[in-house]
């Protein structure tokens, strides 16, 4: 699927890198110094880092900053340009197309990342056989580059290794999530990308849904460092938090796609019990959530369009055996029942009404 791939040419720099950085942007002038600073100023040294920024057809001034940028850091950073937009995971994909590193990373163009980010990361890579190193985010509303204390930069997460060696485990890995969807915070082997043609859905958003199911049907070993090293830059102006948008459907267009693949890579029979269990919670629950928090007033026929999809995939959720587990919290499951009761619309809003007040 790696369709944006190009042959490289400073070969000597090519041996120099590490970690190649990939960065989509679209109409973020207001945020891209502020996301580059914190990349060229890593405490692991520039010498280390490639740096790619896919412009996806901006219609601001942000390709004439990239391209400010790309003068400063003529050896470490390319610039490519996107002539139609194919939103993050299209960017993405042509990122990885001119990655040089042996590591990849993804960062968003409005977040920054703390001084010793690469670094921290980098540093657990000489695990054998790891696939993935993987920090913790901490959600920010600050418009300059604000850095975590120390204390900050603690969770309650602990350092850990995760190792995949059978089905079960396997199993575990896919229904608990324990690895966070999100193409951010995280250092990727570019090669476990490659050879198990882990991609971007193009064109559409709630990408991540998909890469991240995907990677979970495939990694072997990642390592937790339980810090906090990542700014995720929570922007009221971001498509995902956007209200009223139509565009929000593609998270069943996504989800549509990831279970035709989880098919076609030859998962479903021995996780189809996994598989609708994930489904439950990154489609139904998650667009539910759309519905309730996206929309003034939630509308009726998307909860139709949500009870049509559900239907489709999973006929009767009381089928699987997680669904009917003592662990699965009865509340997901009261609003999973209220997807595939079919309300009219009187009772549709007073179900979301209670949804919204309660918390999902």
């Amino acid at each position: 699927m790696w369709t944006h791939r190009v042959d490289h040419t400073k070969e000597q720099r090519c041996k120099l890198i590490k970690i190649s950085v990939i960065i989509p942007c679209y109409n973020v002038t207001a945020y891209i110094d502020r996301c580059l600073n914190s990349i060229v100023g890593q405490s692991i040294g520039i010498e280390s880092v490639e740096i790619i920024c896919v412009d996806d057809a901006s219609t601001d001034n942000t390709v004439e900053k990239l391209l400010d940028w790309e003068q400063k850091y003529p050896e470490n950073m390319i610039v490519v340009r996107s002539e139609t937009n194919g939103r993050q995971g299209a960017a993405r994909n042509i990122g990885m197309g001119y990655a040089s590193g042996e590591w990849v990373a993804f960062v968003d163009a409005d977040d920054w990342v703390e001084p010793d980010y690469l670094e921290r990361l980098y540093e657990k890579t000489d695990i054998e056989g790891l696939d993935m190193v993987c920090c913790e985010t901490g959600r920010d509303f600050h418009k300059d580059a604000y850095y975590f204390t120390d204390e900050e930069r603690k969770s309650s997460k602990k350092e850990k290794a995760l190792n995949v060696c059978d089905v079960q485990q396997r199993k575990n890995l896919v229904r608990c999530n324990d690895i966070p969807f999100v193409a951010y915070s995280k250092l990727i082997r570019k090669a476990f990308l490659e050879q198990n043609d882990v991609f971007f859905p193009e064109g559409l958003i709630y990408e991540d849904i998909y890469w991240g199911s995907i990677i979970n049907y495939y990694v072997s070993k990642v390592c937790f460092t339980g810090i906090r090293l990542y700014h995720y830059f929570v922007n009221d102006n971001s498509i995902v938090l956007n209200k009223q948008g139509g565009y929000h459907v593609d998270m069943l267009t996504v989800n549509s796609m990831l279970w035709r693949d989880v098919i076609a890579r030859g998962f479903w029979l021995e996780y189809h019990e996994e598989i609708e269990y994930e489904f439950f919670y990154s489609c139904i629950l998650a667009f539910v959530k759309v519905i309730v928090l996206r929309f003034a007033p939630p509308p009726y026929e998307l909860y139709r369009l949500l009870g049509a999809f559900a239907a489709e995939h999973v006929s009767d959720p009381r089928d699987n055996k997680y669904y009917n587990a003592k662990d699965f919290p009865e509340l997901h499951r009261l609003i999973i029942d209220g997807v595939y009761m079919g309300m009219d619309k009187e009772h549709f809003f007073q179900w979301a009404d209670d949804i919204k007040r309660i918390g999902l």
